[in-house]
């Protein structure tokens, strides 16, 4: 999915030219609740997905099948658990970020060198990378792609800058990143309860509440799509998908099943762009 709004209508005119019906159908969902392109800044993610409430949905999905007091025990001991489990490790961690993020930035340096960077002044530059060029501001931490806004980290174009005044990219990295804000999170806990056994004792007659059964067996498993692949969760099946044979270029099978198998020499794959910068040859070295 496109960060821009850019990228985000060249994807849209290629599946136009595709099917205009799908192209139609795709614009009637509304993309500006769910496209990259259209989403706020303010939080620092990429991410459009319901992970998460999937995620403590699996992880309680036991405890949910047990009676009210036993079920909120253990959804408090699992919760309890899991603060600690996620804590421990950070704490032992010597840098200024999380793993995670600082192997993103290490990985977005490498592609830095195929930057080309022209400074308007010491904070706003002109960068060229390929057949596109961008606005990187460094004063308030934006770039035209947009990558920089919305997740917090610099992308290639603005560590190119970055580079460029002999900086280090972790200054320009979003705070929420940091090991303070992961530990400043994960700072508070849950208090330790004790059982059933030291409860105080009352002398009021309490009821239990009612209980009203419902017909049928409860559910405990999300509803799943009609396409979705029963031995892959949450991955879709190529139903209704259109092969294109990487042979021939023909719509309808794919090359193991290509009639012309045999006959036709399959094109060799594009070399990969070596990394790092490009040399400019003698000539620059003298």
């Amino acid at each position: 999915m496109c960060y821009n709004k850019a990228g985000y209508e060249e994807a849209l005119a290629k599946l136009n030219e595709i099917n205009v019906e799908v192209a139609l159908d795709f614009k009637a969902y509304n993309p500006e609740n769910f496209c990259r392109a259209f989403l706020s800044t303010d939080i620092k993610t990429d991410a459009i997905t319901s992970n998460i409430a999937e995620t403590f949905n699996g992880y309680i999905i036991n405890a949910r099948t047990k009676h009210l007091l036993h079920m909120l025990e253990e959804i408090k001991s699992n919760l309890m658990h899991r603060m600690i489990q996620k804590k421990q490790p950070m704490e032992k961690c010597t840098s200024v970020f999380c793993p995670r993020i600082q192997t993103k930035l290490d990985h977005k340096k490498d592609k830095a060198a195929m930057c080309e960077v022209l400074p308007s002044t010491m904070k706003l530059f002109n960068v060229t990378c390929f057949t596109y060029q961008v606005v990187v501001n460094l004063e308030t931490m934006s770039c035209t792609c947009k990558k920089w806004d919305m997740l917090g980290i610099p992308y290639k174009h603005a560590i190119a800058c970055i580079f460029f005044l002999n900086r280090e990219a972790e200054e320009f990295v979003h705070q929420c990143y940091t090991k303070e804000s992961y530990m400043t999170a994960y700072a508070g806990s849950i208090p330790p309860l004790v059982g059933e056994r030291y409860w105080p004792k009352v002398t009021y007659q309490l009821q239990p509440p009612s209980i009203k059964i419902w017909p049928s067996r409860p559910r405990k498993k999300r509803v799943k799509d009609p396409y979705e692949n029963p031995k892959k969760p949450g991955v879709l099946t190529k139903n209704g998908v259109e092969m294109t044979c990487s042979l021939c270029n023909v719509k309808g099978h794919n090359k193991s099943k290509c009639p012309k198998k045999g006959k036709i020499v399959p094109p060799e794959p594009t070399a990969k762009r070596p990394r790092g910068r490009p040399s400019l040859g003698k000539e620059a070295e003298l």
